[in-house]
């Protein structure tokens, strides 16, 4: 046995700073910590200022319920917490800053003060730390709650400071963890100020949908839609928001699980296959979620830093949020305000919802739309066959440009069916209608894709598929042949049946009935692309990505010439969609510019 020992007991300063460094990452994990201490204390009023990215100074003042002398000693100890007091405990945590180290941490790097008073109290408690080494500690004068400045933070450890980003980068990371901390406390009011200027408030009168407007600002009001969902024991509540606000990142995206803010890449995924074929690619909705369950059915001590969570259930978490958001952007009251206003220049503000007095709202359990409309709510003016759920892509294309199958069109008739009334077309490419609140522009590409991509998602199976009477034979390479191999099961949901005869062979057995046989191979070879550009992806996500494909295929292009008759019929058939407002890539289908945006136009007002 060897005489020198070699494993020893660190000093209670050096363990701080390393347990900082899982709790203090940036200024920006400084400031959620101190909120969420804030919160705890049941704070009505939390301010939070912060110089050059909160590097140079950060403080955090709450009118929670304060700290007595003894308790205000014991908060900056390793290990010292209100909110646990045995192991068992971890397991159905509902308070926020729970971690004991916290405090003294953030102390351990930075030059940190904390006064503290109870409302009983006739004074506070001021407690002075300096780079982990405790200073002063002493009465003083101050009003019920608690302060905590941070200041100079990371002095003592200048290689940590040195991988911080530039202040304006650092200041916008605590810019957004206080909003989503805002917007999980809507009860709570919040004031961010960063190098002495308000950058937002927000008013804590408990309303969420006021919260969101302080935040974001009031254009955002009108497009939001309430989530309400309950089932078993999981309920689903906040804000969506129409697909005219979004994001290139995820920055206006919030979850929460029971109000503690959460990164998850499994809810994220689950708002985004309900919004599927409303966005354009690369494009993130504004949405506030936040999930009721039980505590003891999700870990929260799986991150240091809190931002992560697990879940005993997944796929129930899953289909409870993908249902809560779908059945909301189907339902009635997400098609308002006949096609809204637009401003003639952004683009993502020009698609606006139609008037929509028919419900949608059903969703099948393998994430697909589903029509609620049958043939029976269809205006009677339609075509007969626009009303078989199998006619195919090319047969629902045929009935709209054969004159002899539509209906005459008069004014009238047009209000009866759809609320648009065709004016006629530009440069063969853009429908130009009358509605009852102004002037429609439609786009007779994207509308058709719209109504062909719901006519097929209604089927909740395979594709339909038709049998190759004569044998046709499709050489791929080699990979191509593997990858079709290794694929069969997919591409026959696709309504594609193929068989190997060769090294680079493949003979055509089935294909869907909606391509003709001449796009055969150049189809197949687009859905390869796919599969191969979309790294393994879900049997869902390929399929919305062939019927997109598909639908593009076969939808009326621009440049085709569409008489009034074929307009009429498009329009009435695009009112009957789920979801008329965009097409399956996400761009709009209309665009509206009411009576005001005219009169603007023309230097009226």
């Amino acid at each position: 046995m060897s005489s020198q020992q070699i494993i020893h007991i660190l000093d209670e300063n050096t363990a701080n700073k390393i347990a900082a460094g899982e709790v203090v990452e940036r200024p920006a994990a400084v400031v959620k910590e101190l909120i969420e201490n804030a919160i705890d204390a049941d704070s009505k009023n939390i301010e939070i200022e912060i110089e050059d990215g909160g590097v140079k100074a950060i403080r955090v003042t709450d009118d929670g319920t304060g700290m007595s002398y003894e308790d205000a000693q014991l908060a900056v100890k390793r290990h010292a917490t209100s909110k646990i007091r045995i192991a068992e405990d971890l397991a159905a945590i509902s308070s926020l800053g729970f971690r004991g180290e916290a405090l003294p941490s953030i102390a351990a790097v930075s030059k940190f003060t904390l006064t503290s008073r109870l409302q009983d109290d006739p004074l506070a408690t001021y407690v002075e730390i300096n780079g982990g080494v405790i200073g002063d500690i002493r009465e003083a004068g101050a009003g019920c709650g608690t302060t905590i400045t941070v200041n100079d933070l990371f002095f003592n450890t200048p290689a940590r400071r040195k991988f911080l980003k530039t202040p304006s980068t650092e200041s916008g990371y605590i810019s957004d963890i206080v909003t989503k901390l805002s917007l999980s406390h809507p009860q709570i009011s919040f004031k961010l100020i960063s190098n002495h200027r308000l950058i937002f408030s927000t008013g804590g009168n408990g309303r969420l949908a006021d919260t969101i407007t302080d935040i974001y600002g009031h254009k955002v009001s009108p497009e939001l839609l309430p989530v309400e969902y309950c089932s078993e024991d999981i309920t689903v509540s906040g804000y969506i928001a129409k697909p005219v606000l979004l994001k290139s990142t995820r920055q206006w995206q919030t979850f929460l699980v029971n109000q503690r803010v959460v990164n998850s890449r499994m809810l994220a995924k689950a708002l985004d296959n309900a919004y599927f074929s409303l966005l354009p690619k690369n494009g993130h909705p504004l949405a506030v979620l936040n999930l009721g369950i039980p505590v003891d059915s999700v870990d929260v001590n799986v991150h240091p830093q809190k931002k992560e969570v697990k879940f005993s259930d997944e796929q129930k978490i899953y289909r409870a949020v993908y249902k809560a958001v779908s059945s909301c952007l189907a339902s009635p009251s997400s098609h308002m305000q006949a096609a809204g206003t637009v401003q003639p220049q952004p683009v993502l503000k020009v698609n606006q919802y139609m008037s929509d007095s028919t419900g949608r709202d059903k969703y099948n359990n393998t994430h697909k739309y589903i029509a609620a409309n049958t043939g029976e709510t269809m205006q009677p003016s339609l075509p007969a066959l626009w009303r078989e759920e199998n006619a195919s892509f090319s047969e629902v294309r045929q009935a709209i440009v054969q004159d002899e199958q539509l209906p005459e069109c008069n004014e009238a008739n047009s209000i009866n069916s759809c609320p648009l009334y065709p004016l006629g077309q530009i440069a063969e490419c853009y429908i130009v209608a009358k509605g009852p609140d102004g002037l429609y522009i439609v786009d007779q590409h994207a509308a058709h894709e719209r109504i062909l991509y719901d006519r097929m998602s209604r089927s909740k199976e395979r594709v339909p598929a038709q049998q190759i009477l004569v044998a046709q034979y499709l050489e791929f390479t080699k990979d191509d042949c593997d990858m079709i191999t290794e694929n069969q099961k997919t591409l026959y949901q696709l309504g594609f049946t193929l068989e190997q005869i060769g090294p680079d062979t493949m003979r055509l057995i089935e294909m869907p009935v909606d391509i003709p046989l001449t796009d055969a191979g150049p189809v197949l070879r687009q859905v390869l692309q796919i599969i191969t550009d979309m790294h393994q992806p879900s049997a869902q996500e390929l399929r919305h990505a062939y019927l997109q494909m598909a639908a593009c295929r076969s939808a009326i292009k621009a440049g085709e010439t569409l008489n009034m008759r074929q307009i009429q019929a498009l329009l009435n058939e695009l009112y009957t969609t789920d979801l008329p407002y965009t097409c399956p890539h996400g761009r709009p289908t209309i665009v509206r510019f009411g009576p005001d945006e005219l009169a603007k136009m023309f230097k009226r007002t």
